[in-house]
């Protein structure tokens, strides 16, 4: 190829054809791209070759498919010295000015150069067409191009790519990037027996479902005496391809020529938990331990998979406090994430379940908020409900008249445990009304802002997630817990919203209690506000604030291990009086209570299997109705 060889002699306007792919630009980003390239022939046509470099490179990265936008580039070529002198890639160049430079380079004969930089724009935005420019194009030259690669400089460009790309890759991202695929077996064509070569670009194959491939160049290179990679990248393309026996053996192959190796270990021991086999892949992660026990993946998984196997809390607590001593170590929070997804307050925000909140989903089940607010409806209760149930019912539905004023349960929720400085709700009645003021504009703000993103995968990044609450004032957190507060303008919340209206205030208590963790942080704990005001919370009268209390008091307690004594006697103490009047009534809070018991840093065992009691009888009655 020569410097004045254009490469896109077999293209038009509409799109580039690549065998039987065609890149089409659409939309904005076509529009876009044509428009800077009106500016680029401006500037062309003034002979100012870096003003036009920099709207072809702008150009290129709007719509790397686009043809007219190549034509642009041999264009500069031409009038230039050196053409990709017109786009550095020094300190933080845009991506266009990168995939520019690859084509100019590929242009002027330099494959390997051009070919690095193409994966680099490739990994940093894998959807668009990049290789369009030149990997790719019409006539059947993309063979030749890669024919040219020196092996030792592409294959780490191809693994670079590889490890950027989802496993595997959906279908419309493997068609837009398949020249890269290509471009690797062109490679393996060439070196059918490069036990170096081979594992490594079989991480890209499998990442495109091209599964027997993959199977195939590792086999190849087992066979060359490729060693121990060789075998566990055969594991991670048999695993792949779902052929989960061979690929547990061929990384135990690949043990016993590795035995230092801790990772693969990992590998081993997650890949047997997800077929069911924890209790083997803890056999593994304990060897691996034994050679390394800070191990930053071992030691992390072997937590979160001992808790699979027994449900013991303790584990991750562990968990959690190596990770403050790593915090480098992110695998930590990952596990702590997966052992706690899903599960009521370490996970998630409990969702409510007393008889208005199923009453209103009914009811709102077909109207927009706006209907709901201006029904009229008549309620009939059997007995009162918690405090915020009811506010938040008031809310959704302020038309709402009761037939009479509904029973107080025995024993009587309105009653507190204990006196405290700090209250939510007077009772009038059977009326609940909101004691602190309502919160200010900033501070709903700023709890709608913190809670938009959903409830944190577990306790350590809810304590973290709640530090923008710190700066409110005791009034705004209190009122934020006791006043209706417009759920977050977002699509999922607003879903979430129309289908259960009462979750957003069951949260939004949940982020009061969290933000509470950070007022006046610097105040000794045990006569600190914030403790002050949560156990106040916790001893108040039973309202979903009860159980919002005390997971902001479990959170703590992962948090800071000088707290848990405390901190346990509070949880053991309400769980009981819960139980108490669980005894002779109905708890609406017992179970996310119950949850909260085992998560509890240092519960005792008889306090666990009180807990585990209380959970198992309340799923018997959800699965009984």
């Amino acid at each position: 190829m020569t410097s004045s060889d254009p490469l896109w002699s077999n293209s038009d306007a509409s799109g580039a054809a690549i065998g039987s792919i065609v890149f089409e630009g659409v939309g904005e980003a076509r529009l876009e791209a044509e428009g800077e390239l009106a500016l680029a022939r401006i500037a062309l046509d003034d002979g100012d070759l870096n003003h036009a470099a920099v709207h072809a490179a702008n150009a290129v990265a709007s719509d790397p498919a686009l043809p007219e936008a190549y034509s642009a580039l041999d264009d500069l070529a031409a009038r230039a010295n050196d053409p990709s002198a017109l786009f550095p890639v020094t300190g933080k160049p845009s991506i266009g000015a990168v995939a520019a430079r690859s084509y100019t380079l590929a242009r002027a004969g330099r494959a390997d150069e051009a070919f690095g930089l193409l994966c680099q724009v490739a990994a940093a935005e894998p959807g668009k067409a990049w290789a369009a420019g030149w990997l790719a194009p019409a006539g059947g030259r993309a063979a030749g191009y890669a024919d040219r690669l020196d092996p030792a400089r592409a294959v780490p460009a191809l693994m670079q790519l590889a490890v950027a790309l989802p496993d595997p890759v959906e279908a419309d991202l493997a068609s837009v990037l398949s020249p890269f695929l290509e471009a690797a077996r062109r490679i393996v064509a060439r070196h059918p027996e490069r036990a170096d070569l081979l594992p490594a670009l079989s991480g890209l194959a499998r990442r495109f479902g091209a599964w027997d491939e993959a199977v195939d160049w590792c086999l190849r290179a087992e066979r060359a005496g490729g060693g121990a990679m060789a075998l566990i990248m055969l594991g991670y393309a048999l695993r792949s391809a779902g052929r989960h026996d061979e690929a547990h053996a061929a990384w135990v192959r690949a043990v016993r020529l590795d035995q230092a190796n801790v990772y693969l270990r990992v590998d081993i021991a997650e890949h047997l938990a997800g077929q069911g086999r924890a209790a083997e892949g803890v056999t593994w992660l304990a060897e691996g331990l034994a050679l390394e026990p800070d191990h930053p993946k071992a030691f992390p998984s072997a937590c979160e998979m001992r808790f699979q196997l027994d449900g013991d809390f303790a584990h991750l607590v562990l968990l959690a406090d190596w990770w403050r001593a790593h915090p480098e170590h992110d695998y930590a929070g990952q596990m702590l994430a997966k052992a706690c997804g899903g599960r009521p307050w370490l996970g998630m925000v409990p969702w409510p379940t007393e008889a208005v909140a199923n009453v209103l989903r009914q009811v709102a089940k077909d109207k927009d908020a706006a209907a709901l607010r201006a029904s009229k409806m008549t309620f009939t209760l059997s007995a009162l409900e918690v405090p915020s149930a009811m506010t938040a019912l008031r809310a959704a539905l302020p038309e709402l008249t009761f037939t009479a004023d509904p029973p107080a349960p025995d024993p009587d929720i309105r009653l507190p445990l204990a006196e405290g400085q700090h209250r939510l709700w007077a009772y009038i009645g059977s009326e609940a009304l909101a004691v602190p003021p309502a919160p200010s504009p900033a501070a709903v703000a700023a709890l709608r802002s913190a809670g938009a993103g959903g409830y944190p995968p577990h306790p350590l990044a809810a304590y973290d997630a709640a530090v923008g609450l710190s700066a409110l004032s005791l009034d705004d957190l209190l009122g934020l817990l006791a006043h209706a507060v417009p759920a977050p303008d977002d699509p999922w919340w607003q879903r979430v919203d129309r289908a259960d209206p009462m979750y957003w205030p069951r949260s939004a208590q949940a982020w009061a209690c969290l933000g509470l963790l950070h007022h006046r942080a610097d105040e000794p704990w045990p006569s600190s506000t914030r403790r002050t005001v949560l156990v106040d919370l916790l001893r108040g009268p039973e309202d979903w604030a009860t159980d919002a209390a005390m997971n902001a008091l479990v959170v703590a307690a992962w948090a800071d291990p000088a707290v848990r004594d405390d901190v346990r006697g509070l949880v053991i103490q309400r769980f009981l009086d819960g139980v108490t009047a669980y005894r002779e009534r109905n708890v609406t809070i017992i179970g996310p209570m119950a949850h909260l018991v085992l998560a509890t840093p240092g519960i005792q065992p008889e306090a666990r299997e009180l807990a585990a009691v209380v959970i198992r009888r309340e799923e018997e009655q959800d699965e009984t109705g």
